[in-house]
């Protein structure tokens, strides 16, 4: 018995000294080092920012490096822009503030650095915009138990075509876009209602218990939806499946999302175009 003892406890012994063996993991930024890439261009008129930052190592907790002075341009058959970098050093580029996408057309990205990054001096990608339906309206229900304090839905009146089409939901409250981050967009395919009239799809959602969130009577309310590419979609949803909260026992190592970037680039270039539909809270129907 007592050999028996001094057996497991040897081996608990053994397994506990292999579980915490150090492992030295060396990432060289200077090897490893992308360019990563975050840009659009829509149909709205305004002036559409292309940034440009440097992958760093994993274990840096500081903002990712600007990458400046590149050469920035998009252009399609009829149009050709050229991005200036505001403020200096930021590495964000602007078109001019009348510059707008025409549906139709396929825009291609280009940058030329003065450096390689990556062992590439020139970056390019190809995002062609497509035509999307004007919303007819928006409305707004009020849920009072789900959560902590209720929640409105955002719902959308509008008709989708019969054809494949991807869309991304943004939502507003008086003019300041509260879905500010890729995490908070809504993306979504249109198989439940191809071809059909949406009569109130829930597109998004105001939790009453956040402060951001919170919208009273008086509010304005804007919905923008955006009819996206496939891969366009596709690299958001994948995005957001990284950065959102995963199972360490079912989910795999986190990587990086493949864009549509040439010679090794991170992130995407987007087209797309976009409608807007505004309602004003007032006596919002209740369930």
């Amino acid at each position: 018995m007592i050999m028996k003892n001094t057996v497991a406890i040897t081996f608990l012994v053994l397994l506990v000294y292999s579980c915490t063996e150090r492992i030295d993991v060396k990432l060289d930024e200077q090897e490893y080092a992308r360019i990563v890439v975050e840009g659009n261009i829509s149909t709205d008129t305004t002036a559409h920012i292309v940034k440009l930052t440097k992958t760093a190592d994993y274990f840096v907790n500081e903002p990712a490096e600007p990458v400046s002075g590149a050469l920035v341009t998009i252009s399609s058959d009829a149009d050709f822009f050229e991005l200036t970098e505001t403020p200096e050093n930021s590495g964000i580029y602007l078109t001019a503030p009348d510059v707008y996408g025409k549906v139709g057309s396929e825009y291609r990205l280009r940058i030329v650095l003065d450096e390689e990054i990556g062992g590439a001096k020139e970056f390019e990608a190809i995002s062609k915009i497509y035509p999307i339906n004007e919303v007819d309206s928006i409305d707004l229900k009020f849920y009072e138990y789900w959560g902590e304090d209720g929640f409105y839905e955002v719902q959308c009146f509008v008709w989708d075509p019969p054809t494949e089409d991807f869309y991304m939901f943004e939502t507003y409250i008086n003019g300041r876009l509260v879905t500010d981050s890729i995490s908070k967009v809504f993306v979504v395919d249109d198989l439940l209602y191809n071809g059909n009239y949406t009569n109130g799809i829930g597109v998004g959602y105001f939790d009453q218990s956040l402060s951001y969130e919170k919208i009273v009577p008086g509010d304005t309310v804007k919905l923008k939806i955006s009819r996206l590419t496939k891969d366009h979609s596709e690299f958001i949803f994948r995005v957001q499946e990284e950065i959102s909260y995963q199972s360490p026992l079912f989910s795999g190592p986190p990587a990086n999302v493949n864009g549509n970037i040439s010679n090794g680039g991170f992130g995407f270039f987007g087209a797309y175009s976009a409608s807007y539909s505004t309602t004003v809270l007032e006596n919002p129907s209740k369930q």
